[in-house]
């Protein structure tokens, strides 16, 4: 009796390690399946996170990399003048006076006990706007 539980035993261990051998080649394609489509999801998560880093490192540098401008005055007795306000009219003063000449070079100088701003312009053309 105890050949016929041994002999049981080693058939149903051979019927099992069959059955295993069967599932394993059922299920071997899907999980091949599987891994294949996780590895491409993992490439285009990278590449998605890579682009991503790329946009934000982008951001970054245009935001540390701007300039502030400033916006300067000049304060005399109790008034002010913007200084890109005669900038501005310094320019406008020249080009009516020589409108084919292109300023390339502004020299600047705020006088303001006389309300003027005299102006040089290509170290060449001097004059003065009053404000």
């Amino acid at each position: 009796m105890a050949d016929k539980m041994k002999k049981a035993v080693e058939e149903v261990k051979a019927e099992t390690a069959k059955a295993v051998e069967e599932v394993k080649a059922e299920v071997k394609p899907t999980v091949e399946k599987a891994k294949k489509s996780a590895e491409k999801a993992v490439k285009a998560t990278r590449k998605t996170a890579v682009k991503a880093t790329e946009k934000v490192k982008k951001a970054a540098a245009k935001t540390v990399g701007a300039e502030v401008s400033p916006v300067v005055y000049v304060q005399y007795q109790g008034e002010e003048e913007k200084i890109e306000d005669l900038v501005a009219a310094a320019k406008a003063a020249f080009a009516a006076e020589h409108a084919r000449t292109k300023v390339a070079d502004l020299k600047l100088y705020i006088k303001p006990e006389e309300r003027a701003a005299y102006y040089v312009v290509n170290e060449k053309f001097a004059g003065r706007v009053d404000f």
